[in-house]
């Protein structure tokens, strides 16, 4: 099993900065322990480099249209950086998918207060603040149905040079290359020549890329069956 000292170690030697053989200094080890974390930290904000979509789900409380969410809030579990989809399972285990609304549509609703009820909420509003995000539902729930909704799992960070790193394929080397750029960045030297500091930079982006291609889910288009109702199936603007 890979650790965090292997990925950190090989990012050095990627750079030139170790020998082949030659084991890393303590100081060097804790620099890279902390690049590796504000990497993946930052790798958090891009859902692309995210190979997990958890479900989740929370009880809704009558009346109440709005949660706060992350670690010690009314949902108490890991604050999402972003909501992509979401349902209301009711007590029958039916299922009823919500809309889910950026903040210019939700500004649009004319009262999102807790006047307008029903069992069923047709609408979320994710608000990701912080360090607790907010989730919004609309209308105000008036059974205490659950909600389930889906988001990208986060970069989980490590704990300690010997933490044992799980993953899929492609993620070992896209974070030992940009690893290497990352520890540039906080003023180690590049032992490599320009080509091979060339190569070591379209490397890092050729992996980084690949992981996301790797995650990308199929879109499938949805038509509105008033386009294509005609007798002969098909839509032309031009024709009346």
């Amino acid at each position: 099993m890979t650790t965090t000292s292997d990925i950190i170690t090989r990012s050095l030697k990627a750079l030139g900065y170790t020998g082949a053989t030659e084991t890393i200094s303590s100081a060097d080890a804790n620099d890279g322990l902390t690049a590796f974390n504000a990497m993946l930290d930052s790798w958090t904000n891009e859902n692309l480099l995210s190979y997990v979509v958890l479900e989740r789900s929370f009880p809704l409380q009558i009346s109440i249209n709005s949660y706060t969410i992350g670690p010690g809030g009314v949902i108490n579990t890991t604050r999402p950086t972003d909501i992509t989809e979401a349902y209301v399972r009711d007590a029958n285990n039916n299922d009823f998918l919500m809309n889910i609304l950026p903040r210019d549509e939700w500004n649009e609703i004319g009262n999102r207060g807790t006047t307008i009820t029903s069992q069923i909420p047709t609408d979320l509003f994710y608000d990701p603040q912080y360090p607790l995000g907010v989730i919004n539902i609309f209308p105000t729930p008036l059974a205490a149905y659950t909600v389930f909704y889906d988001s990208t799992q986060n970069q989980v960070s490590s704990t300690a040079l010997t933490t044992s790193i799980s993953m899929p394929p492609g993620y070992e080397r896209a974070y030992v290359l940009n690893l290497s750029l990352e520890m540039m960045a906080l003023g180690y030297p590049c032992m490599l020549d320009d080509k091979g500091l060339m190569r070591l930079i379209n490397n890092a982006s050729d992996a980084k890329a690949a992981i996301k291609r790797m995650n990308i889910k199929e879109v499938v288009a949805d038509v509105d069956d008033a386009l294509i109702s005609r007798s002969d199936a098909t839509y032309n603007i031009y024709r009346g």
